[in-house]
């Protein structure tokens, strides 16, 4: 499916040419009727002589409705530029005509109307001088057709030539990552909220969870129409009208875009490729405030110029736009640039980085990363990506360990380097199969990192172990999620990266001990093993001795600690020697299991058992048993009922306990 745009100065017949090619009239307001004037969008297909069918999107001329040109102008494949012969080329022409340049739309046609109203000479005249116009922009050489939407002359020839053009147009990219820029809004009685546009990158089928950005609405596709008739699958390219379920009116706005859940990042800050166009009326100086046109799109935006303090009329530089609200765009989508007061475009470009960080101006590290992007070579574009995530490190990195500075390796999945770079997913599997040939990328389970950034991680990965075993020489390891956090990794990613260095060697993964003080899973250096001093187990030796001659009156943690020091007392609860009962009483392991072995077997036969009971059956004071039965409530062994204990969901069984 292709689409077709008008273009052209107001009143030069852009309307009454699509009614007479297409049989439909586009312009549906009453006031534009009463005015003879389109304000707004208008609609019409036709089937042209190959018969291939088209969408047509009418656009309005006059200068008062210019934002509402540029939110159907966006997603054309060919644009239809109107000129009355009896006029010529007039300021709208020329503006519409340096859109359209700005938007890179390739592929043209101009039709020559009111051509019955001139003679022969004039209208070579006008076709010579709209052909000057047009040399220096993207439609140079596009063919002029004389015609008369009045009286048909010259209608066979512009379609044909309308045909031609759609054949030069390279097509559309199905990328498998559908977007739909919503250029209206409405509700139909009996079906709901209904918004229209023209979809690009991938197909939408009926049934589909969608997502509406920047927000966060989600809805779902009750059907699709194209050109009046209900589809199952919209294509890329053609005009789409979606009924959508789940989502009102009131939450939807042109400029919205459709898209599948978790396939677009808002942004208010934008790297982009500025141009200035030549025959702007003032440069576009560093912290301007414009309006930004994109999609259906409108946003104001202040541009940071990166490599100048002005852009002068045809100019090109690096600048971001930082934008009053978000949007989600992709690299490569253009955009155009209007001063807002009084109203006139003066340039726009290419988003090269969708969701850009905010960067030191004449950086010449930014200023060639954006050179990079803008060449657009799908390799240099997947290790961009990559290393987009690590962070500028300054000076030499410390020696301390525990001090240096982690993170920022830049790892993704191959979906989400396609979403970064705009890449389709097979051009970004095709670069990155070339990239690891070359050694540059590694891949780790579902992430690849830039070599060198893997490499790294390996070493940061080792290093931070062997800093925490040095600090804490008697714990089994560094706990995994401390060790995640460091590194900055999400816990995802860190699965993955574990896997494959615990496979290399560079690490081992072990459970925590029974009575494990922080919970969770360790990471450690393999040839790390926890050890004491002669003096720490000597001093171990003489405490435990005391817990084993009076097990359920032990010595209280504060105890323990003046005895063995924080560090020693914490290796004995990770390694389940000693066992947290509460915040101050501990419990040998054998004394634990027997705590437990005696209280379930009593309650096994008796049904319950109150505090005192149970400070008799273990021979206690009332402060330990209250720790001890408090415990087994919360690991819902026992369960309070009024001031008695029953037995608890987790209870262990006579077998579990032999």
């Amino acid at each position: 499916m292709s689409c077709i745009g008008t273009a052209g100065h107001v009143d030069h017949g852009k309307s009454t040419l699509v009614t007479a090619l297409t049989g439909i009239d586009p312009d549906r307001l009453a006031e534009e009727k009463a005015r003879g004037m389109t304000i707004e969008l208008g609609f019409a297909w036709l089937t042209l002589p190959s018969g291939r069918e088209a969408s047509i999107v009418d656009v309005p001329g006059h200068e008062s409705f210019i934002k509402h040109m540029l939110a159907g102008v966006g997603g054309i494949d060919v644009a239809l530029l109107v000129v009355a012969a009896d006029e010529g080329v007039m300021p709208q022409t020329i503006e519409h005509l340096a859109i359209l340049d700005l938007l890179r739309v390739r592929s043209g046609v101009v039709a020559l109307t009111k051509s019955d109203l001139v003679d022969d000479e004039w209208r070579e005249l006008v076709c010579e001088e709209v052909a000057e116009r047009l040399k220096p922009t993207t439609l140079a050489g596009a063919p002029i057709i004389p015609c008369s939407a009045i009286t048909g002359a010259g209608l066979p020839e512009l379609l044909a030539a309308l045909d031609a053009a759609l054949d030069a147009h390279p097509g559309r990219i199905d990328s498998g990552r559908p977007r739909l820029p919503v250029d209206r809004v409405f509700t139909i009685t009996g079906f709901g909220t209904v918004v229209t546009g023209t979809l690009q990158d991938g197909r939408l089928h009926t049934g589909q969870e969608v997502q509406l950005y920047p927000g966060e609405q989600r809805a779902r596709i009750r059907g699709l129409q194209a050109h009046k008739h209900a589809v199952e699958e919209g294509v890329p390219g053609g005009r789409l009208a979606v009924n959508l379920a789940g989502v009102a009116k009131s939450d939807i706005a042109r400029g919205d875009v459709l898209a599948l859940p978790g396939t677009l990042q808002p942004s208010i800050a934008l790297d982009v490729s500025l141009e200035v166009i030549a025959g702007a009326a003032r440069p576009i100086q560093h912290n301007d405030e414009l309006d930004v046109y994109v999609g259906a799109a409108e946003v104001p935006a202040r541009v940071i110029l990166l490599d100048a303090d002005e852009l002068a009329p045809g100019a090109n530089g690096w600048a971001q736009l930082r934008l009053r609200r978000p949007l989600a765009l992709m690299r490569g989508d253009r955009f155009i640039l209007r001063v807002p007061s009084p109203s006139m475009t003066v340039g726009g470009g290419v988003v090269l980085d969708p969701v850009a960080r905010r960067h030191r101006r004449h950086d010449p590290a930014v200023l060639a990363r954006l050179a990079l992007l803008a060449r657009g070579d799908p390799e240099e574009l997947v290790l961009a990506a990559l290393q987009s995530d690590q962070r500028v490190r300054k000076g030499k990195r410390e020696r301390d360990a525990e001090s240096a500075n982690y993170g920022g390796y830049g790892g993704r999945e191959p979906q989400e380097i396609a979403r970064v770079t705009g890449l389709a997913e097979v051009a970004v599997q095709a670069a990155l199969a070339a990239l690891e040939a070359q050694e540059a990328v590694t891949r780790v389970g579902a992430y690849v990192y830039a070599t060198p950034a893997w490499q790294r991680l390996q070493a940061d990965a080792a290093r931070l172990l062997a800093a925490y075993h040095r600090r804490y020489p008697l714990r089994a390891g560094m706990p995994r999620e401390e060790w995640r956090t460091r590194l900055e990794l999400t816990p995802r990613e860190a699965g993955e990266v574990i896997s494959v260095l615990a496979a290399n060697g560079v690490l081992v993964e072990t459970a925590a001990g029974a009575g494990g003080g922080h919970g969770g899973a360790f990471v450690k250096l393999p040839e790390h093993t926890p050890r004491m001093t002669p003096q720490q187990e000597q001093a171990t030796a003489a405490l435990l001795e005391r817990f084993r001659r009076d097990p359920f009156n032990p010595p209280t943690r504060p105890e323990v600690e003046d005895a063995l020091g924080g560090e020693l007392t914490a290796a004995l609860l990770e390694r389940g020697t000693l066992v947290r009962v509460s915040e101050t009483i501990l419990l040998d392991r054998d004394a634990y299991a027997e705590a437990l072995r005696r209280l379930v077997t009593h309650l096994r036969a008796h049904g319950t058992i109150t505090v005192a009971e149970a400070r008799d059956l273990l021979g206690t004071t009332r402060k330990y048993m209250l720790a001890i039965l408090e415990h087994c409530d919360e690991k819902r062994i026992t369960r309070r009922l009024g001031d008695d204990r029953v037995l608890g969901p987790n209870a262990p069984t006579l077998t579990d306990m032999e």
